[in-house]
C-alpha cells in the first residue's frame, strides 16, 4: 500500500440495511431482534408508548421513568443499581415526547441475570417517597439555574408559541409543577402506560435462548388496555418576538416554523437544503456568521420530527450588541437561496457530507437497529434509507432554490430572542 496516494472517492449508492427478524409475543407484544454483532455485547432497548405527552401533569412522564428501578418493598435503589452492576450490566434511562424507554447493556453470558434485576425490580417497582422528594429537589435546583439562561428562555417561548402553551408539545414546566407532583401520579402513569400495555422490544447481539423465554413470559403475564389520545390542534404564532433578561451579555435567537413529517415527498429534498443552510460545520450560517462576522460560536438549523408534529428551527447565541445584526444575516442567507442557484462545488460537498455522514450512522449493528426503529416508530417504508440516498443524487439546485422559497417566506416564520 502506497500511503502517498489516496484512496479513490466513491459516494455511497445504497444501503443493504439489517432488518430484524420480528417475533410476535404474547398480548402484543413485539420482539425485533438482530442476531448477528461482532462481539459478545447485547444491547436490549424496551420502548413503552409513555412519553411525555400522555401525561395528565407536567413532569409525571419523566419522573416515572426515571425513577422506575428506584426501589422496591425489599431492595433499595442502590441494591437494584448494585445486584445490575454484579454482573456487568448497563442501564440508560430516556424520555422524549412520544416515547420512553429503558436500554440493558452487558455481555451474552450475563444478559438474562441482567434482565431479570431489571424486570424484578421494574414488576415491583413502588416509587418510594424518599426518592421522589430527592429527585424533585434535585430537580428543580438544576431546572431553577437552567431557566436563567438566555437559550432555554428563547426555547420555551418558541416552543410555546409554535404549538400553544396547553398542547402536548408547547407544554413547558414551572417551578411549581415540581411541588404539585406527587407519588401518587407516578403510581397511576406506571400502571397506565407502563404495567397495562405492551412495550416494543429491540434486541441486537446473540442472546441465549433463556432471555428469549423471559421476554415470552412477560407478555403472557401482561393485561393490556387500550390508551385513547387525541393530539391538540397546533396554532403557530408568527412574527417577532423579544424577552429582555436584565443583565444579559448574550441574546439567545431561534428561528422556525411548523412542518412536515418524514412521509412528505419534500422531506429529503428539504434535508439537504437545511444542511447547506445550518446542518454542519462547513453551512452557510457557520460561515456567515461564525467565521466571517464573529458574531457566535455555533450557529445550526434541523428539523425535530415527532409523532404528531414536526419543526424547523434555527439557534444560535450571539452578543447582544449584534443580535439584530445576526438575525439579519440568518434571514440574509435563507433570502439569498431563493434568489440565486447553488452553485454547483458547494452543492456537491454538502451531498458529499450527508452521504458520509449517512453511512457513519449506519456502521454495525446497534445502528442499523436504531435505523430499523426510525422505521418503525415513523411507519416509512423499508425502502426509506434507499430513497433518502437516491433523493440526495438527484437533487438539483433548482430544487433547493423552489424548495427555499416554498417553506422559508418570512411572514411565515416565528423568531423568537432572549436576551
Amino acid at each position: 500500500m502506497n500511503r502517498s496516494i489516496a484512496p479513490n472517492f466513491k459516494q455511497a449508492e445504497k444501503l443493504d440495511l439489517i432488518l430484524p427478524e420480528r417475533i410476535q409475543l404474547a398480548n402484543g407484544m413485539e420482539l425485533y431482534w438482530i442476531k448477528h454483532n461482532k462481539d459478545e455485547s447485547i444491547k436490549l432497548d424496551i420502548e413503552w408508548t409513555a412519553g411525555s405527552k400522555y401525561q395528565e401533569k407536567r413532569l409525571v412522564g419523566s419522573y416515572t421513568n426515571k425513577l422506575l428501578l428506584a426501589g422496591t418493598a425489599d431492595k433499595s435503589a442502590g441494591e437494584i443499581a448494585e445486584e445490575i452492576d454484579f454482573y456487568g450490566g448497563y442501564v440508560q434511562h430516556e424520555i422524549d415526547r412520544d416515547h420512553a424507554g429503558i436500554s440493558l447493556y452487558g455481555l451474552k453470558e450475563n444478559m438474562t441475570n441482567i434482565f431479570k434485576c431489571f424486570y424484578k425490580a421494574f414488576i415491583n417497582a413502588e416509587f418510594p417517597e424518599a426518592e421522589v422528594e430527592k429527585e424533585k429537589t434535585v430537580g428543580l435546583k438544576r431546572f431553577q439555574i437552567d431557566a436563567k439562561k438566555v437559550k432555554t428562555i428563547a426555547r420555551r417561548v418558541f416552543n410555546e408559541s409554535l404549538f400553544g402553551a396547553d398542547t402536548e408539545y408547547g407544554s413547558v414546566a414551572q417551578d411549581e409543577d415540581f411541588e404539585n407532583l406527587q407519588r401518587e401520579d407516578i403510581l397511576e402513569f406506571y400502571q397506565t402506560y407502563y404495567r397495562s400495555q405492551a412495550p416494543v422490544i429491540f434486541l441486537v447481539g446473540d442472546a441465549e435462548p433463556d432471555l428469549i423465554e423471559e421476554f415470552e413470559k412477560w407478555a403472557a403475564s401482561l393485561e393490556v388496555r387500550d390508551i385513547e389520545f387525541e393530539p391538540s390542534v397546533k396554532v403557530q404564532e408568527k412574527g417577532a418576538k423579544h424577552i429582555p433578561v436584565k443583565d444579559a451579555i448574550q441574546s439567545a435567537i431561534r428561528v422556525g416554523r411548523l412542518m412536515f413529517s418524514k412521509n412528505h415527498p419534500d422531506y429529503f429534498k428539504f434535508q439537504l437544503l437545511n444542511t447547506l443552510l445550518g446542518g454542519y460545520f462547513g453551512s452557510r450560517l457557520m460561515t456567515n456568521i461564525r467565521e466571517d462576522k464573529g458574531y457566535t460560536y455555533g450557529i445550526g438549523s434541523g428539523m425535530s420530527v415527532m409523532q404528531d408534529a414536526a419543526y424547523f428551527f434555527i439557534s444560535t447565541e450571539v452578543g447582544v450588541d449584534v443580535r439584530d445584526a445576526a438575525i439579519e444575516e440568518i434571514f440574509k442567507e435563507m433570502e439569498q437561496l431563493k434568489k440565486e442557484l447553488v452553485d454547483n462545488e458547494e452543492l456537491q460537498k454538502v451531498k458529499n457530507y450527508m452521504l458520509g455522514d449517512f453511512l457513519r450512522h449506519a456502521d454495525g449493528s446497534i445502528a442499523m437497529m436504531e435505523n430499523f426503529k426510525n422505521i418503525h416508530f415513523n411507519d416509512l417504508k423499508t425502502s426509506y434509507y434507499n430513497d433518502f440516498i437516491a433523493a440526495v443524487h438527484n437533487t438539483t439546485a433548482e430544487d433547493l432554490k423552489r424548495l427555499a422559497n416554498k417553506y422559508w417566506n418570512r411572514a411565515d416564520l416565528l423568531m423568537v430572542s432572549a436576551g
